[in-house]
């Protein structure tokens, strides 16, 4: 990596260990805390511009040499599905969609071809999607760090990222069930505002007030609206 240059260089969900470390852990849709070494590991929760983000950070960092696709697929999006078509078979030149990927907008359009072609060509994927177990997911990483072929031949590629900074969602509570990739959320109907302060509200829109109520599961966390 480049001494005056910061990695990874775009922000995200993620937690960085190790920068030399040879595994990056992508945990899709869940965080998952994995008890082990390795450089980089966050979520993916798009499969177009969350995708972007985890190409334009590990190709910044020829130090990476695997990265393990764990966690539980997006639904919709099948960003799992769609990372993995696009390690697979790369994308259209002239649409830049990610060929044969079953996600609902799988497109990677700022990123140069070349720096996909990098990303393929650098990492080996791991696909241990819908694999949500710490433990086996750190004891992957331990036995892929044993193998370790070394720096990328090729050194870092730094991109210039076009994709906009991430802004606060706004939502509306109209719906009686929102569905949320986000943990320990609630949301304030009367500025549609998420925050991360408790796990259940009382919202107040006339002619009535509104109760929301946020519970987990292995996909996500689900915003329950009733009136009370």
């Amino acid at each position: 990596m480049s001494s005056d240059r910061e990695w990874p260089p775009i922000s995200g969900d993620f937690e960085v260990g190790n920068s030399t470390h040879c595994v990056a852990i992508c945990t899709l849709g869940k965080k998952i805390s994995v008890d082990t070494e390795y450089a980089i590991i966050g979520t993916c929760k798009t499969e177009n511009i969350g995708i972007e983000r985890v190409i334009i950070n590990i190709i910044s960092n020829p130090k990476i040499r695997y990265l393990i696709l764990s966690g539980p697929e997006v639904p919709g999006h099948l960003t799992g599905r769609s990372l993995r078509a696009l390690y697979q078979n790369g994308v259209d030149p002239e649409t830049r969609k990610i060929i044969d990927a079953e996600g609902a907008i799988p497109y990677i359009e700022n990123i140069p071809l070349e720096g996909i072609d990098h990303f393929r060509d650098q990492i080996e994927l791991i696909d241990m999607i819908n694999t949500n177990d710490p433990e086996i997911i750190g004891a992957k990483a331990k036995e892929l760090s044993i193998t370790n072929p070394g720096e990328y031949s090729k050194g870092a590629m730094w991109v210039e990222s076009k994709i906009a900074p991430k802004k606060t969602p706004k939502l509306s509570s109209r719906a009686d069930v929102i569905l949320l990739p986000e943990y320990s959320v609630i949301l304030d109907s009367t500025s549609s505002l998420v925050s991360s302060q408790q796990t259940s509200a009382i919202v107040s829109e006339n002619p009535s007030s509104v109760l929301i109520e946020v519970q987990d599961d292995e996909t996500g966390t689900i915003l329950f609206g009733r009136e009370v």
